[in-house]
């Protein structure tokens, strides 16, 4: 089933992110993940103050788990969460 990253970010540094970026969405790639939605200016609708958002699909929520822990994410972990705030949560698909 298909499990999905949303990502708010409260950027402090664009361009320690834009590096971030690109060195991120390989590995996100490599672990099945697709990029569906990036909005640096989400419409705000109810509850919810985002400033920077994205959403990545997965083949499962154990490709985003494996993702986390992997050696080679941990360093860029590192780099966004100097670079930006960061609320990361993974939902399951239905």
């Amino acid at each position: 089933m298909s499990a999905y990253l949303v990502v708010d970010l409260d950027i402090n540094d664009p361009t320690s992110i834009a590096d971030y970026r690109s060195k991120a969405l390989p590995l996100v790639a490599e672990a099945g993940g697709r990029l569906i939605a990036l909005d640096e200016a989400p419409l705000e609708l109810e509850g919810w103050q985002a400033t920077n958002m994205l959403i990545i699909e997965f083949p499962n929520m154990d490709a985003i788990r494996d993702l986390f822990a992997s050696p080679a994410y941990a360093p860029l972990a590192r780099q966004r969460q100097a670079a930006a705030g960061s609320r990361i949560i993974a939902l399951r698909g239905v």
